[in-house]
C-alpha cells in the first residue's frame, strides 16, 4: 500500500500537465486563452481562478470598471448568462501584457441588432494570474455574417 502511494506521487510529479487540466500555464498568451475558453464554456469558476482577488475588469460590462474578484467574476457571470461568446482572431504576449482583437457575440447584442462585432483586449498579468481585464467596444458596424 505504501509503495502504491509513493508510485503516485513518482508519477504525479512526472506527467506533464496538459492545458486547461491542473494548474494554469503561466504564459501570459496560455493564461488569456483559457480565460476565454473558461467563459464560452460557461465556466465561471475555472475563469475566477485565473484572476488575482484585486483584479479590475474595464469594458462594456464594466463601465465604471468592476473592482475586486466579487465584482469581475458577476459581470462575467452575466456575459455567461447572455451566452457570450469570443472568437480570438490574434494574441500576442509582451511580458506580463496580452495584446489580442477577437469577434464577439451575446444575446445582448442580438437583442440590439448585431450579431458579430470586433473587440480588442489589452490585459495584464501579476505572478501569472489576470490583474487587469481591458477590452473598449470601439464604434464600428456589426461583422457581416453570409
Amino acid at each position: 500500500m505504501r509503495n502504491r502511494a509513493a508510485l503516485a506521487v513518482i508519477l504525479a510529479a512526472t506527467i506533464p500537465v496538459l492545458p486547461g487540466v491542473g494548474l494554469a500555464q503561466t504564459d501570459s498568451v496560455s493564461v488569456f486563452n483559457q480565460a476565454i475558453d473558461a467563459r464560452n464554456r460557461g465556466d465561471i469558476v475555472a475563469m475566477m481562478a485565473l484572476f488575482t482577488d484585486d483584479a479590475v475588469r474595464e469594458d462594456g460590462s464594466c463601465q465604471p470598471p468592476c473592482v475586486g474578484l466579487a465584482a469581475v467574476g458577476a459581470s462575467f457571470q452575466k456575459n455567461i448568462d447572455e451566452h457570450f461568446q469570443a472568437k480570438v482572431t490574434s494574441a500576442e504576449g509582451s511580458g506580463d501584457t496580452v495584446t489580442a482583437r477577437a469577434e464577439i457575440s451575446s444575446d445582448a447584442f442580438r437583442a440590439q441588432g448585431v450579431e458579430k462585432r470586433m473587440t480588442s483586449y489589452t490585459v495584464k498579468l501579476k505572478d501569472g494570474k489576470i490583474v487587469r481585464w481591458t477590452s473598449p467596444l470601439p464604434p464600428q458596424s456589426p461583422a457581416r455574417t453570409n
